[in-house]
């Protein structure tokens, strides 16, 4: 078996843990920097939720006590897929350790929900995600980040009717849904636990715990040893589809043929 890395901590921000959540949290750092050069008064962004004119979050579902006191952004992971780029996605290849590195790309939508009291308000802020997002497309798509996004551009529902998003919602907030079309690169290694040749299903059906099974380690070639016959001997030649012929070879007679095996006649 290959072995998953997998942590035991608060996941960071580095793509290799897992390129989903990096994305989501990625673009939610993006709406909370957009919104924090707004001035004072326009939708102004602030860690601190008690001075923050709007809430941009990751939250799901939405907290409707705090998404009430004011307009609310709240950004969550839509469909996506892997695209299968290459042949077995390969990058490189290591033939003494088995280790491999592949890539591909995901490609989906980040789902804006914009949250306000008003339709009008609400069609704004879902404006300024989309207008905002396409502004800074290079910057997004920089080093470390995003490989496009908002290629093709977003898209906006219409707006839901007030009250719709929570029955018997007193304050009537309406929502509309953002699409945000991306596409990430996500590269990954992995090294067997045994070399290729003693790998097989026993490694998960043999034992009840996949750790027990009694792994071979890689074993490095250490030494050749070459030999030369003036007597008759024969050869096989491995062939087309895996087929071996024997061949006699005389003193003196050349042969040219991918030598499996030879075998005195003596």
């Amino acid at each position: 078996m290959s072995r998953v890395f997998t942590r035991q901590t608060r996941p960071s921000i580095a793509r290799g843990d897992n390129p989903i959540v990096f994305a989501t949290r990625l673009y939610v750092q993006f709406l909370q920097g957009l919104f924090n050069f707004n001035p004072m008064g326009s939708y102004h962004w602030e860690p601190d939720r008690e001075l923050s004119e709007i809430l941009i979050t990751a939250e799901a579902p939405i907290n409707m006590d705090v998404a009430g006191k004011r307009p609310a952004l709240t950004v969550v992971m839509g469909p996506y897929n892997y695209q299968g780029l290459g042949i077995d996605n390969m990058l490189s290849f290591n033939m003494n350790t088995d280790r491999r590195v592949r890539s591909d790309l995901i490609s989906g939508h980040i789902v804006v929900y914009c949250l306000a009291e008003t339709d009008i308000v609400t069609q704004h802020l879902a404006h300024l995600v989309i207008q905002g997002t396409r502004v800074n497309q290079r910057l997004l798509e920089g080093r470390g980040g995003f490989h496009q996004i908002s290629r093709p551009a977003p898209s906006a529902n219409s707006p839901s009717p007030p009250g719709a998003l929570v029955a018997g919602d007193p304050k009537g907030l309406v929502m509309i849904q953002v699409n945000i079309p991306f596409t990430l690169q996500w590269t990954w290694a992995t090294t067997p636990t045994a070399p290729s040749r003693d790998r097989d299903l026993s490694m998960i059906t043999q034992e009840r715990r996949a750790s027990d099974f009694p792994y071979t380690s890689p074993s490095t070639l250490e030494k050749v040893e070459l030999a030369m016959s003036d007597t008759p001997v024969l050869i096989r030649r491995l062939g087309a589809g895996g087929v071996v012929t024997t061949l006699s070879v005389t003193d003196g007679e050349v042969i040219q043929q991918d030598v499996v095996a030879a075998d005195s006649t003596e």
